[in-house]
Formats: C-alpha cells, structure tokens, sequence
C-alpha cells in the first residue's frame, strides 16, 4: 500500500512491516521481546550488545529537543549515535554524531519518516534503491523500531539496514 513517504521508483516506506530479511525479522523480534507489557519498549531494555550479531547492520538514532524550546516530540532532531561498521562500508561514511536529516539528500523522506515514528510510537520498514548515495544499482531495506523513555515519550529509536544488488530480495516489497 502506498504511503505519503514514498518516493517511486527508488524509496518506500512500509507500515505493514512486511520484512524480508532474515537478519531484519530477527531484530524486530527482540524488539517485540523487550515490549513485555508495552506497547513499545521502554529504553532501559535495549542494549547494542545483546545485538552482537547485528551490530554491523545497526543504526542508533537519539530523539533531542530541537533547541528553540519545543518540548521532545514536536519538533524533534533526531541524530545517530551508532552506526554499524557494514553500514558504513555500504554508504562509504560514518554519521556517527550527525543530525539525520543532515546526511540525505533534501527531497528524501527520512526526517518525516523519524517524525511518523516518534508521533505514532510505532515502527516502519523501508525498502528500496540506494539512490541517495548515487548506488542506484544497489538495493536497501531497513526497519526503525521506537523506544520509550520513563514518561511514554520515545527517546530513541533503534534500526538495521541491509544491502545488496538489485534483485537480490534486498528492496523487495
């Protein structure tokens, strides 16, 4: 089903959480064991090294207050704290550190996606072409899973994204 972050022929977004992926299904299912009674798991849970398999393909984003006084969640910057080492090889840059909507191109819907995420405490799939970094060869897909801070607020949101040639099951949909 279409959603008003895709941008065809190289970038959508998923609701439905149709994933592909082996390595993608498997984190989204420990996400879904550190809910316990949540809805979405609160952040003292989550830890990047019960994740040890995955770190390569892992991303961190923390949620900040925008700075000019808008409480976490109106107007939130969202900025990488981990980015996994296959990540890194795959984009050819580490953003460790860098505000999100600062490393993609300005017609890319990642910011609005981080919005959707944080506003509706729930996760999102996105697949693809890697068109963004000038790999429009080379297919992504990718999950974004929220995390809880003491006040149900999310204050982080972990992720994992995969590569690959195109046709490979990598941007399916």
């Amino acid at each position: 089903m279409a959603t008003p972050f895709d941008r065809p022929p190289w970038f959508f977004a998923d609701l439905d959480l149709a994933i592909s992926d082996p390595r993608l299904v498997d984190l989204y299912r420990h996400w879904q064991g550190l809910r316990g009674d949540d809805d979405i798991p609160p952040v003292e849970r989550f830890d990047p090294l019960d994740l040890a398999r995955h770190l390569g393909d892992l991303f961190v984003v923390r949620v900040e207050d925008d700075g000019l006084g808008e409480p976490v969640g109106r107007q939130p910057v969202v900025r990488y704290t981990l980015i996994g080492t296959r990540l890194v090889e795959a984009l050819g840059r580490d953003s460790t550190g860098q505000i999100v909507g600062d490393t993609f191109l300005p017609d890319h819907p990642v910011t609005d996606i981080y919005r959707h995420i944080i506003a509706e405490r729930a996760p999102i799939r996105t697949f693809g072409r890697m068109d963004w970094v000038q790999k429009s060869f080379r297919g992504f897909e990718s999950i974004m899973l929220p995390l809880a801070g003491a006040d149900g607020v999310v204050v982080k949101i972990i992720g994992a994204a995969v590569y690959g040639p195109l046709g490979d099951g990598v941007a399916a949909p």
